[in-house]
Formats: structure tokens, C-alpha cells, sequence
């Protein structure tokens, strides 16, 4: 009995220790989303391609999350989904394109929308 209330335990810390992590993640998105946004208005190409890529970066943890969490494979496309638009974001930018970028970043936040429409009742 001792064993299978130490493993209990542990696999508690292990899951609050990912959503504490999970949660970080939800910010950072919240954040560099509007950042992004702001930084295309601005046409400050540099800031905007550094959002592009801490979004991109972070959606690919926040997939890892939802992976391993398994049975949310909504989650995993449209983690995959709002990083391949960031990655557009980047491009976008380095072209100088920032009407297209504007419009591709909105679509990060749509996306994110989705996505907390299935899942963050959950939380």
C-alpha cells in the first residue's frame, strides 16, 4: 500500500510540476501574441521576428504537453497548427510583408482561441 501511495504522490508532482509549467507556457503565448501584433504596427522587423520565434518555440512545448498527456490530438494539430503560422509570422517579416504578417499573426490568436474552446475548461 505504501508503494502505491508514494507512486500516487509522485505522479501528482510530476503533472502539477507540467501544468505549473503548462500554465507559464499560456502566458508567454498571451504575451508574445499581442507583442507580435504591436511589433508589425511598429514595423519593428526585428522585435516581431523575435515573438515569431518565442511563439513558435513555446507552441512546440506546449504540443510536447499535449502529447504526452495524450488523448487531445485536437490540442497536438492546433498546437502544430498556431507554430506553423508563427513560423509564417517570421517569414512574413523577413520579407517585409507586414500586412501579411498582421493578418497570419491574428491567426495565431484564432487559433489559440480554438484550441481553449475544447480544452481549457479543463484547467
Amino acid at each position: 500500500m505504501r508503494k502505491i501511495v508514494i507512486l500516487f504522490f509522485v505522479a501528482r508532482v510530476v503533472f502539477a510540476q507540467s501544468a505549473d509549467e503548462f500554465d507559464a507556457w499560456m502566458r508567454t503565448i498571451d504575451e508574445k501574441t499581442q507583442s507580435v501584433q504591436r511589433n508589425i504596427e511598429a514595423k519593428d522587423d526585428k522585435a516581431a521576428r523575435d515573438d515569431a520565434k518565442a511563439l513558435q518555440d513555446t507552441f512546440k512545448l506546449v504540443e510536447g504537453f499535449w502529447l504526452k498527456r495524450g488523448n487531445a490530438q485536437d490540442a497536438v494539430d492546433l498546437s502544430q497548427k498556431a507554430g506553423g503560422r508563427a513560423a509564417e509570422v517570421a517569414k512574413l517579416i523577413a520579407a517585409k510583408d507586414f500586412d501579411a504578417a498582421s493578418t497570419q499573426a491574428i491567426k495565431i490568436a484564432e487559433t489559440c482561441t480554438a484550441c481553449h474552446r475544447l480544452y481549457r475548461p479543463l484547467f
